[in-house]
């Protein structure tokens, strides 16, 4: 089933995307979400090919840059897969979208304070209930962020590895609350101050504090994913907020 013809020049309620691709007031989260609701709109069936980028980006009236880079989260967040020289296609695995129903704005401050507390304790959970296919899942994130070539690319696939943690709870309600915490991610505020704080070696250490979370969880050892997990989470918050006041871990 093809997508929807869109009169004029972009999609009914469509955001106006500028030259550089960022939507305007949203850094783009109107044209994602647009998109996670055709992908569930048209009926789509798991393998499906989207149409080119070329000819999706002209029926929407976007930047093909833009529609590249929401092209990209949603690969991240389980719901399209591309292949290069062969276009994107719907993925044969489809998680639930994630959607920005009931996100408040939260600070840095508050976000960081919310993970330190829940994410952790999150860990024996997926250590019990993780399957082959979540530890694939994992594996690709790591894959992709260890290929990002900058900041943008790394936090989508920093977002995406904490999300299929939580997933492999096989726990409704915590991967609803991951959702709604990668949702507060997407606050331009936050990735500005992630962006800013960043560094190729902080990256790096990112990087293998989420390999050291995932051979946790594959080995099963449930005490040293949660200690992996309590850890790297304190260092992101150190690096966004500095010293922290009081002991939130």
């Amino acid at each position: 089933m093809a997508m929807v013809q869109h009169p004029g020049a972009r999609a009914a309620g469509m955001p106006a995307v500028d030259a550089a691709g960022t939507a305007d007031g949203g850094g783009g989260a109107e044209l994602l979400a647009w998109l996670e609701a055709e992908l569930t709109s048209t009926g789509r069936r798991p393998g499906a090919r989207l149409p080119p980028e070329r000819e999706l980006a002209k029926r929407l009236g976007v930047t093909r840059n833009a529609l590249r880079k929401a092209l990209g989260v949603l690969e991240a967040r389980g719901r399209v897969v591309r292949h290069v020289g062969r276009g994107t296609f719907v993925a044969t695995r489809q998680l639930a979208p994630t959607g920005r129903t009931g996100l408040v704005e939260s600070s840095p401050a508050e976000v960081m304070a919310v993970r330190i507390a829940i994410e952790p304790q999150l860990m024996p959970l997926a250590v019990a209930a993780a399957r082959p296919a979540d530890l694939e899942r994992m594996d690709q994130c790591l894959a992709r962020a260890r290929a990002a070539t900058g900041f943008h690319d790394f936090d989508v696939w920093d977002a995406a590895i904490h999300q299929a943690m939580a997933d492999a709870t096989h726990n409704g309600l915590a991967t609803a609350i991951l959702r709604v915490i990668n949702g507060a991610r997407d606050q331009v505020y936050w990735g500005t101050l992630k962006e800013r704080t960043s560094t190729p070696a902080r990256l790096a250490q990112s990087h293998r504090e989420h390999e050291e979370i995932v051979d946790a969880i594959r080995e099963r050892d449930a005490p040293r994913a949660q200690a992996a997990m309590r850890g790297h989470l304190h260092g992101v918050q150190v690096m966004l907020l500095g010293a922290v006041v009081g002991d939130l871990v």
